[in-house]
């Protein structure tokens, strides 16, 4: 585990084909890419005290929700879910070290399986899945190289608002401005319904809610579930065919909370400057 650090951030490499574990443009899918140059492929770390140790966990920089294993039909599935309870040991795993130098194999709490890069590889889209396997063989599809990401100076700006033919689906938003210690009011949520995916068209419409004379003065902030740690939102909305709902928490400029946003931003910036 002492690869993994609280509230860092991380890629995290397949030794057998080279891919990496990235969160899909949908709502909860998880697969392997080429391209790590993208909030899709960062993953922060929520280390978890529990019973006198420490239990893993990952969520997405793209939009917040935590890595899982869940079974349904009789397999085990991986995908992104929001954290609605704690202790919950879906979300949970165990890094172990392997017999490669310092790959190591991420063991699932609940299944006691281990994370898995499936080995086909699709030479047309340079992607792959990952599942989960009951023992640990010593092969590479179960070793995991951990590439910690280190910070910019520069502060990414959002994706261009998209045009009308990319506007899909509504989203029933949940939205509350926190104060400038970062403690959220329960009684100060709001709700209103957005039609699209663009978080530059949310973030200006959320500032005209809210009375902030500019959108750049707040960042806004998804809970992936009511435990789920706030994560910047950078990039647009998943594409959906249904009424979603969405908690945005709004952080706003001259707060020492606005400060630490601006770190995370930074990191964003890291990822698409690099390959």
């Amino acid at each position: 585990m002492e690869q993994f650090h609280d509230g860092h951030h991380v890629w995290l490499r397949s030794r057998a084909n080279g891919l990496y574990l990235c969160a899909d443009d949908d709502r909860s899918g998880v697969s392997l890419q080429q391209d790590r140059a993208s909030a899709h492929a960062a993953w922060a770390v929520h280390i978890l005290h529990f019973n006198g140790g420490d239990v893993l966990m990952l969520h997405s920089a793209a939009n917040g929700r935590y890595l899982a294993a869940y079974r349904a039909e009789g397999s085990w599935n991986v995908e992104r879910r929001d954290l609605n309870r704690l202790p919950s040991l879906t979300f949970s795993w165990y890094a172990l070290g392997s017999r490669y130098g310092d790959d190591v194999l991420l063991r699932h709490f609940k299944s006691m399986f281990f994370l898995r890069a499936l080995f086909r590889r699709d030479r047309i889209s340079n992607s792959g899945g990952v599942g989960l396997c009951a023992m640990d063989r010593g092969t590479t599809t179960m070793q995991w190289v951990v590439e910690a990401i280190p910070p910019r100076e520069s502060v990414p700006t959002l994706p261009d608002p998209l045009s009308p033919s990319s506007l899909s689906g509504v989203y029933r938003v949940w939205y509350v401005r926190a104060n400038p210690d970062g403690i959220i009011c329960p009684n100060n949520w709001r709700l209103f319904l957005f039609y699209g995916r663009s978080v530059r068209n949310l973030s200006a419409l959320l500032a005209i809610e809210l009375g902030i004379r500019r959108p750049s003065d707040a960042i806004l902030c998804v809970r992936a579930g009511f435990f789920g740690r706030l994560t910047p939102l950078v990039t647009n909305l998943p594409h959906n065919n249904m009424l979603l709902n969405l908690d945005i928490v709004v952080i706003t400029a001259g707060t020492s909370v606005f400060v630490h946003m601006l770190k995370y931003l930074k990191l964003v910036q890291c990822l698409q400057a690099s390959q």
